[in-house]
């Protein structure tokens, strides 16, 4: 934990609020609840440093967030709204910086000739209290262009639809354009700017990117699933150096500091995806103007790696997920620059991810509801069987892979009621696998039964996320109302 700028409490004061906030989490005893509508139909949504955000799709022309509270951080609960622009297609937040990122509904540019269009896309920076163009760049620059070129313009498609995925992380802005090459014409597209600035500061075009994360100030982590030469599945984590700024468009494999490989799978087994899923990112701060007694240290890091894969005969989708501190993947990089290693360097899977992280079958979470990672923990919900009278109850868990914590509790003897310490290695056997994945990074099982239904017509809680003062599930009736129940710590 890191004390807070502006708090007024004194050191004891904060250490007493913090070592009941420990022990509420180690229990998971939540001191209240809360319930926050979800905007009926399509919607986009973000949760970050404690705000969750929402707009329908197509965007209604607001954006509506809410500020969980914390009982022992001293934090109430307030909602506001912000006005978009009509033609806002995606957003993204970063409280701490009181930044909101807005991006424009992509526009296809026709070529004279026909044959160099290209899709024009603004992005403008605003402050997430007012919805004005933010402080920090209104005498610099209000919106960034970017340019996706194509090789031909789809027919009858003057807004083309482009999936894109976005991350704050400090300075740094980085937008992340999907895309199938075959389909839409244009290749996966990777850009980070300093948006304080509007300088371009790295681009990347391949079809092999499918996801990517700040690691640090200096380097970007981006995940692959698939061999681009080979089109096998080979899912695989590449750094990229972001300390020498280039305005050129590279491939993917052109230039990075090293990749990590991962356990080897079938041929037969067609790549699907794979996403990385870390929060908060590396450059989170503190809002210099809250008053909060202290806050998550985010030297540990949980970085949760989620791939699909498909059975080409049965055609049938299994995912994995690998556990794995930032840490881990820093030292070697660490490792490899005090060695003044060549670029290009490769990691195997022995070398590196063995002992330092846990890869499993995935264990229930959404794929939609994202946001089950913060700090070292990870959340999700077990369903049981339906008991003898017809009720099923549900299970809350949460993983905890802070490994200072674990150290600790095994050193000095301590055990918990509901909490599992799990220290032996796991042994993954599976047919999509060429040869069995033995892990062994520790952590531990904290798990808890949810209080019953108020009503028979109250519907289940179908997902779990967590942030740093709360736990947020997910429900949603049969007529598609959806809900969050907020669990206050």
């Amino acid at each position: 934990m890191e004390d807070g700028i502006r708090s007024q409490l004194t050191a004891t004061s904060r250490l007493t609020l913090l070592k009941e906030r420990d022990a509420s989490w180690n229990a998971l005893k939540w001191r209240e609840t809360r319930d926050i509508p979800v905007l009926q139909g399509d919607i986009i949504w973000e949760l970050c440093g404690g705000i969750f955000a929402q707009s329908s799709l197509p965007p209604e022309g607001t954006l509506r967030l809410f500020r969980l509270p914390s009982q022992y951080r001293n934090i109430q609960a307030s909602s506001w709204r912000v006005p978009l622009l009509k033609n806002s297609r995606e957003f993204t937040i970063d409280p701490a910086q009181d930044l909101l990122v807005l991006v424009e509904n992509p526009i296809v540019i026709e070529a004279s000739d026909k044959t160099h269009s290209h899709i024009q896309i603004q992005v403008h920076l605003r402050s997430v209290t007012t919805g004005r163009v933010h402080p920090s760049v209104i005498n610099v620059i209000s919106f960034l262009n970017h340019n996706l070129d194509m090789r031909r313009t789809p027919r009858n498609e003057a807004n083309p639809e482009v999936p894109m995925s976005l991350q704050i992380s400090g300075d740094f802005l980085g937008i992340l354009f999907i895309s199938d090459p075959g389909r839409d014409n244009i290749a996966p597209e990777l850009v980070v700017w300093n948006w304080k600035t509007g300088e371009l500061v790295l681009i990347r075009s391949s079809c092999e990117i499918a996801t990517f994360t700040f690691l640090t100030s200096r380097y970007l982590l981006v995940g692959t699933v698939m061999n681009g030469f080979t089109q096998v599945t080979e899912p695989r984590l590449l750094i990229l150096d972001m300390s020498r700024p280039s305005t050129i468009k590279l491939t993917l494999t052109a230039d990075y500091v090293c990749v990590f490989g991962f356990p080897s799978f079938d041929p037969v087994v067609s790549p699907v995806n794979i996403a990385i899923r870390p929060d908060p990112f590396p450059e989170w701060k503190l809002n210099i103007e809250a008053h909060i007694p202290f806050s998550i240290v985010h030297e540990q890091q949980l970085l949760l790696v989620t791939m699909w894969v498909e059975l080409e005969e049965r055609k049938k989708k299994v995912s994995y997920d690998l556990f794995v501190p930032a840490n881990i993947l820093l030292s070697c990089v660490t490792t490899l620059s005090r060695q003044n290693s060549n670029s290009r360097h490769m990691i195997n899977w022995d070398t590196w991810g063995s002992t330092g992280t846990r890869f499993l079958k995935s264990p229930p979470h959404s794929h939609v509801w994202t946001g089950y990672v913060f700090g070292t923990k990870f959340g999700s919900l077990i369903k049981p069987p339906k008991t003898a009278t017809g009720q099923r109850s549900q299970i809350l868990q949460v993983w905890d892979f802070n490994q200072l914590s674990l150290k600790r509790a095994v050193a000095l003897g301590f055990e918990r009621e509901h909490t599992r310490f799990i220290s032996d290695a796991t042994l993954v056997r599976d047919e999509v696998l060429i040869e069995a994945v033995r892990t062994s990074l520790p952590y531990s099982v904290t798990t808890r039964t949810l209080p019953p239904s108020c009503s028979p017509e109250e519907p289940a809680f179908t997902d779990a996320m967590c942030c740093e003062d709360a736990i947020l599930l997910v429900n949603q009736t049969n007529n598609q109302r959806r809900n969050l129940r907020v669990l206050v710590f």
